[in-house]
């Protein structure tokens, strides 16, 4: 039986280019969803309380397993944004979590 996977994605936008960000997420988003994923929660931040605020928004998506995962990020549907995404950000971190 296949495990339970959450996807956290922490994203720094590039001001210069916020269409392009745009355009990722308008894309990226629906693309998690349809392949499974369940977003929990979807955020701006604020400001940091203790440390630094590395990164301006944070997505966390759950998924039935870590298979769905891989399929997203490995279909040609998805290498098509990535040039939309290296434009509109900054950085960006994409990471597999499991729970402890």
């Amino acid at each position: 039986m296949s495990e339970p996977v959450t996807l956290i994605v922490t994203a720094t936008f590039d001001p210069d280019n916020m269409p392009a960000a745009q355009r990722y997420m308008q894309a990226a988003v629906p693309m998690l969803v349809a392949g499974g994923g369940e977003i929990l929660r979807r955020v701006k931040v604020e400001k940091p309380v203790v440390g630094i605020a590395a990164f301006d928004a944070c997505l966390i998506v759950s998924f039935p397993d870590a298979a769905a995962i891989d399929g997203i990020f490995g279909s040609d549907a998805y290498a098509a944004l990535v040039e939309d995404r290296d434009v509109g950000f900054v950085g960006m971190d994409i990471v597999l979590a499991r729970s402890l």
